[in-house]
């Protein structure tokens, strides 16, 4: 991550960034190193244009949005994955380990509400998760405008 930043740089690279990070602890991206270095270093980048969390279990989001918050004033992204857990030795997902749409998209408002901006959803989760995230949003701002970055 902290070479495709300094390559953004010194390409000068026109279109814009974001750096997004995935966690399995809620503390750390899977490498292991710090989420809250890693977004340090995209807040110092001036071609990123937002930072966030993708592919995480929901119960892990809120408390990594607001490590994120601490180190950054660029836009905070996350799209989550719906929390199923995979068993790489059978080669699937295991049935009843996520959570549900309702569940996925009644976190939503907390999660603007600390500091996301930008939101979706990533592995296992659904057309009807992403219709439930717009209706959701849809309602906490009629108007909500669409961000763009500058």
């Amino acid at each position: 991550m902290k070479v495709y930043a300094e390559l953004l740089e010194e390409e000068n690279i026109k279109i814009p960034a974001w750096f997004s990070f995935n966690s399995k602890d809620g503390i750390n991206v899977v490498s292991g190193d710090s989420l809250v270095e890693c977004a340090s270093i995209a807040e110092s980048c001036g071609k990123v244009v937002a930072v966030g969390i993708n592919c995480t279990p929901p119960r892990f989001i809120h408390g990594l949005i607001l490590s994120v918050k601490k180190v950054t004033s660029k836009p905070i992204l996350m799209y989550p994955n719906s929390g199923e857990s995979y068993d790489a030795d059978l080669k699937e997902w295991v049935q009843n380990t996520g959570v549900s749409d309702e569940d996925f998209v009644s976190c939503i408002n907390k999660w603007c509400e600390v500091g996301a901006s930008l939101v979706g959803g990533c592995c296992r989760t659904t057309p009807n998760t992403i219709k439930a995230i717009y209706r959701t949003l849809s309602d906490r701002s009629p108007a909500l405008p669409l961000w763009r970055p500058q």
